[in-house]
């Protein structure tokens, strides 16, 4: 899937769906925690680790 949504803003350099600035290229977003009450218990499950991420990690 490589279609621009441009109505997310994405910050997210180091994943693979990440375009330009702030650009996102994946076709679908699923976001969770379902039970999230504040901005920092959210997580982007769409996001995907890029093969030139800086300081990479696995993200399990």
């Amino acid at each position: 899937m490589n279609k621009e949504i441009h109505e997310i803003t994405c910050f997210a350099k180091n994943c693979v769906y990440h375009k330009g600035t702030t650009s996102c290229t994946a076709g679908t977003i699923e976001v969770g925690n379902s039970t999230a009450c504040k901005c920092g218990e959210t997580q982007c499950s769409t996001f995907k680790l890029n093969d030139t991420a800086t300081g990479k990690t696995t993200c399990d």
